[in-house]
């Protein structure tokens, strides 16, 4: 139990340079307060058509504007996470997605198309944790790529004791004494780091920013007009509900100005309510669009105030917190910020060998490093893969040629199941291979069935 704060903050000093403990210490401030959650719930509206528009709305581009508006351009990715969901060791952007090609490669594909197609050079920003930082860029490193590539490494953040809000050390702790603070750090990396005006310095006036899991997040130049031709500060694409999202991010409306409402800032009676896809028809995709020239003169006034989200973990068995902060909730900090209304193809995250199997089947097929939904008119299939086949080397023993899943509905897999070769699924199938491995022969047609091994 530390006596003071000035003893935390003596503390903390010790592992953070200067700049990074203000920014560190107004996130444990924010905690010490509590989440504060939303007081007057009757006052929130969903947004109107102003705040939240439908992109079916937004003007097309001139195909003469196309070119110049690219030269303003930035693609950013979201490079922190690791492929540990997947079993995967290093950086979740270099699993191998489809075709032999990893996420970093088919968003390299997707701006060199670009590039090509309107003769730019669009760079790429990508921020790393520390986790990826080193191997994400030696794999650039051994690429051809014709556009500039700033690779930066976000802060790295001392983990707290639960009890005492002490901080983890080194050495006592090694590598496990920190964490990423989560992709609102984006906004003081590219700041402090000197990177925001050395982009604008550039000319470069707009970012697309999006996770790097997110397949479906393609540079879109209906938007990127919207955003030049009407001077838009920031954009965040939302997308429209589905069961599996209702715990996701999503925008309301109070007195007029659009906002961001986490489930944390949801008062309990009405978790229920925000869950609902009857009020809160949306949710954040993360895919943001920012006017770097509108950041860099609010960051002159200081730095934003995000709202700071707690992580709960166990670092060998003692209970720690991470304090996070994303990077939509900029949105608040913007005046005349809005909601875009997209179509679900732009929210394709591949978060589980649940979605590997989906991006890998053929129910899309690649161009210029885009996913491309085959079967538009189709829902794609529930797909639950179960514990033990989330493991990428579990996974890609149990499909060894990826089933013909065009006519699928569902499908759900207990234990140890594997195709031993080509094989289509149609309607409802579900497998089990809990007291042995269930085997299933090449050229098996499965329809509406269920087998145990």
């Amino acid at each position: 139990m530390l006596d003071s704060e000035d003893s935390l903050w003596n503390e903390l000093g010790k592992l953070l340079e200067s700049s990074q403990l203000s920014n560190y210490w107004e996130m444990i401030t924010q905690f010490r307060h509590g989440p504060s959650k939303v007081q007057d719930w009757s006052s929130i509206m969903t947004p109107d058509s102003s705040n939240l528009l439908d992109f079916s709305s937004l003007p097309p581009p001139k195909h003469s504007q196309i070119a110049r508006q690219l030269s303003k351009l930035v693609v950013g990715k979201l490079n922190g996470g690791m492929g540990t969901s997947m079993g995967c060791v290093g950086p979740k952007s270099l699993v191998e997605v489809r075709d032999n090609k990893s996420f970093l490669d088919l968003i390299l594909e997707q701006i060199e198309s670009l590039n090509r197609e309107w003769d730019q050079k669009i760079p790429l920003l990508l921020m790393n944790s520390f986790y990826t930082h080193e191997k994400t860029q030696a794999h650039l490193n051994a690429l051809k790529f014709s556009s500039e590539i700033i690779g930066f490494q976000q802060s790295k953040f001392p983990r707290l004791h639960l009890e005492g809000l002490s901080p983890l050390t080194p050495d006592k702790w090694g590598d496990q004494a920190y964490y990423p603070p989560g992709h609102g750090d984006f906004y003081q990396c590219v700041w402090q780091q000197g990177i925001l005006q050395k982009l604008i310095d550039a000319g470069r006036e707009i970012l697309f920013i999006s996770n790097a899991d997110n397949l479906g997040a393609v540079v879109d130049p209906v938007i990127l007009n919207y955003m030049d031709e009407f001077n838009i500060p920031f954009l965040m694409e939302m997308a429209a509900k589905t069961p599996a999202d209702v715990k996701g991010g999503t925008l309301y409306q109070q007195n007029g100005k659009l906002k961001l409402l986490e489930i944390a800032r949801v008062p309990d009676d009405k978790v229920d309510e925000f869950c609902d896809q009857k009020k809160f028809k949306v949710f954040n995709t993360n895919n943001i669009w920012i006017n770097l020239v509108a950041l860099n003169n609010r960051l002159k006034k200081g730095s934003l105030e995000l709202s700071v989200m707690v992580n709960r973990k166990n670092v060998e068995e003692n209970p720690v917190v991470q304090l996070e902060t994303a990077i939509g909730s900029g949105l608040e900090c913007f005046e005349g910020a809005v909601g875009l209304t997209v179509s679900r193809e732009r929210f394709l995250p591949v978060k589980k060998t649940d979605d590997l199997l989906l991006v890998r089947s053929n129910l899309f097929s690649l161009s210029n490093g885009k996913l491309i939904r085959d079967r538009k008119s189709h829902p794609l299939p529930l797909i639950e893969l179960g514990d033990f086949l989330q493991d990428i080397e579990n996974f890609q023993n149990a499909f060894s040629i990826i089933p013909d899943l065009v006519d699928l509905k569902e499908l759900k897999i207990d234990g140890d199941v594997r195709f031993e070769g080509a094989a289509c699924l149609k309607g409802k199938v579900h497998l089990q291979g809990l007291k042995k491995t269930l085997v299933l022969l090449s050229g098996v047609v499965l329809t509406d069935e269920s087998r145990q091994g």
